[in-house]
C-alpha cells in the first residue's frame, strides 16, 4: 500500500511539472508576438525561416470584414511576401463587448484572451482584431481607423469604418477596409523605416513611420478618417516604388 501511495504522489508531481512546462512554453510563444512593430519584418517577408503565413482574423459579432477586403488582403500579401508553402486566413467570431471605445491596453488584453494562432515551426502567424467601438485616443472629429501595435498584431476600428463608408460622398466599405488593412500590414512589414531599411530616403518624419508620397498606401493619412474624401471616386492606393524596393531588399518581392 505504501508503494502505491508513493507512486501516486510521484505521478501527480510529474503531471504538475508537465502542465507547468506546457504553460511556460505557451507564455514564451506569446511573448514572441509582443515585440516592437516591424521587428518581424524579415521573417514575414522572406522564405528563409518561415515557409508559410497564417493571418488570424478575429472579429466581434456583427463586425466581420467584407469578403472583398479579405481577398484583396490575400492578393496584397501574395504579391509582396515570399512564402513557398502559401498564405492562409483563419476567421474567429468573438463576443462583442459593447464598449464605445477601446484603449491599447484593452486591445492587448482582448488579444491575450482570444488569440490562438502563433508562430511555430515553419509557419509564421499574424493577427487582426476587428472591434465594435472606436479608439479611445480619438481627438475631436479626427478618428483613427487602424493601428499596428506589436510585431505581428494589428487592430481595425471596424465601427468607425462602417460609420464612414457606403454613404453619399463616402467610399464603399470594402474599399475603405482594404486600404486600412493593407496599410497596417505594411507597418508590420517594417514600413516606413520601421524594421525594413529604406533604400532611399522617403520617410515623412513629421508623421512617424510613413511615406512622404501622398499617393502611397503608406502615407500617414490612410490610417485616419482623412483618407475618406480622397478614396471617394479614386482607386485603392498601392505601395509606391520606394516602399516596394525597401520590401524587396528585406526579403520580399
Amino acid at each position: 500500500m505504501k508503494k502505491l501511495i508513493i507512486i501516486t504522489i510521484l505521478l501527480g508531481a510529474s503531471l504538475v511539472t508537465f502542465q507547468a512546462c506546457k504553460k511556460d512554453s505557451r507564455i514564451k510563444v506569446e511573448k514572441n508576438h509582443r515585440k516592437q512593430t516591424g521587428s518581424s519584418a524579415n521573417d514575414l517577408l522572406s522564405n528563409d525561416q518561415y515557409k508559410s503565413l497564417v493571418v488570424e482574423i478575429q472579429y466581434m459579432t456583427g463586425f466581420r470584414p467584407t469578403d472583398e477586403a479579405m481577398t484583396r488582403l490575400t492578393n496584397f500579401l501574395q504579391e509582396r511576401l515570399n512564402k513557398s508553402n502559401g498564405i492562409s486566413l483563419s476567421f474567429t467570431e468573438i463576443g462583442a463587448q459593447g464598449k464605445s471605445s477601446y484603449s491599447f491596453d484593452d486591445i492587448k488584453k482582448i488579444e491575450e484572451n482570444n488569440r490562438s494562432e502563433f508562430t511555430a515551426k515553419k509557419q509564421i502567424a499574424a493577427y487582426f482584431l476587428f472591434l465594435d467601438g472606436e479608439f479611445s485616443g480619438n481627438s475631436g472629429s479626427s478618428k483613427v481607423l487602424g493601428a499596428a501595435y506589436y510585431n505581428t498584431s494589428m487592430v481595425i476600428f471596424q465601427k468607425t469604418i462602417i460609420n464612414n463608408s457606403g454613404g453619399l460622398s463616402q467610399p464603399s466599405r470594402d474599399k475603405l477596409e482594404t486600404t486600412v488593412i493593407n496599410h497596417e500590414f505594411g507597418h508590420i512589414l517594417g514600413l516606413v523605416n520601421l524594421g525594413t531599411s529604406m533604400q532611399s530616403f522617403h520617410q515623412d518624419t513629421e508623421n512617424g513611420a510613413h511615406c512622404d508620397n501622398e499617393d502611397c498606401l503608406m502615407n500617414w493619412i490612410v490610417e485616419t478618417d482623412g483618407v475618406i474624401g480622397s478614396l471617394f471616386g479614386s482607386p485603392i492606393p498601392s505601395l509606391d516604388q520606394n516602399c516596394i524596393k525597401d520590401l524587396q531588399a528585406n526579403g520580399g518581392k
